[in-house]
């Protein structure tokens, strides 16, 4: 009979070996589905936002009376040679973001694959920090250079932090793509000049027999 820590150290072993061959196991073909059309939902909001609002894309009718609206890919009238080529592989995707207001602008951004929504993200909050009107082209300019930098690893807002001379964007988050919450700021001199938060979320539909519909199964 093994001593008790010959046990426990036995314990350990085979709990680690079964760890081990946990890991070895190959993932089913719906995770494997999931996770590379996750990530394709990350790399197609990169481009999207980077044709948008960060981009100062042109506005598009909006559907909302008060409201603007912008997407990509742009109509087919306004897409350039190098908007087309831009666009290249994604033609099930579409990308569009809506809002309202101007120092303060809640709205919501929807990402559509294959004419179905897929994932939205909302935003809205504090907006520009009273006193700082007159400076609110400053500060809106910076806060899209800061969304600029957005990577498939990051594919939200912006870095976690972004910095230009005396301009600071910091950027939180919890979650990831499925569900997640996040704030951003700017400051300017170390004083907050703009403040956001936002949360996005996957959608799951339903089949005719109120079965979840996941969208990379679609």
């Amino acid at each position: 009979m093994l001593p008790s820590h010959g046990r426990e150290a036995s314990s350990i072993l085979v709990s680690r070996s079964e760890l081990m061959t946990e890991e070895k196991q190959p993932i089913s073909e719906q995770e494997a589905r999931k996770e590379a059309w996750l990530k394709r939902l990350a790399s197609f909001i990169v481009i999207a936002n980077g044709k948008t609002w960060a981009g100062d894309g042109a506005e598009v009718s909006p559907r909302r009376p008060g409201y603007k609206r912008l997407q990509w890919p742009y109509p087919e009238d306004k897409m350039t040679d190098k908007d087309k080529k831009d666009y290249e592989s994604w033609e099930d995707w579409r990308l569009e973001d809506e809002y309202t207001g101007y120092f303060k602008g809640p709205g919501a951004t929807t990402v559509y694959f294959k004419n179905r929504p897929v994932w939205v993200m909302s935003y809205g909050g504090p907006g520009l920090t009273k006193g700082y009107e007159a400076g609110v082209e400053r500060t809106y300019e910076f806060l899209r250079a800061a969304l600029r930098q957005v990577t498939s690893e990051l594919p939200f807002r912006g870095p976690r932090i972004y910095v230009d001379g005396n301009k600071r964007y910091e950027f939180e988050i919890e979650g990831d793509l499925e569900n997640s919450s996040w704030k951003e700021r700017t400051m300017e001199d170390d004083v907050q000049t703009f403040a956001q938060t936002g949360q996005s979320d996957i959608v799951v539909g339903k089949d005719s027999n109120r079965q979840p519909v996941y969208p990379w199964d679609l």
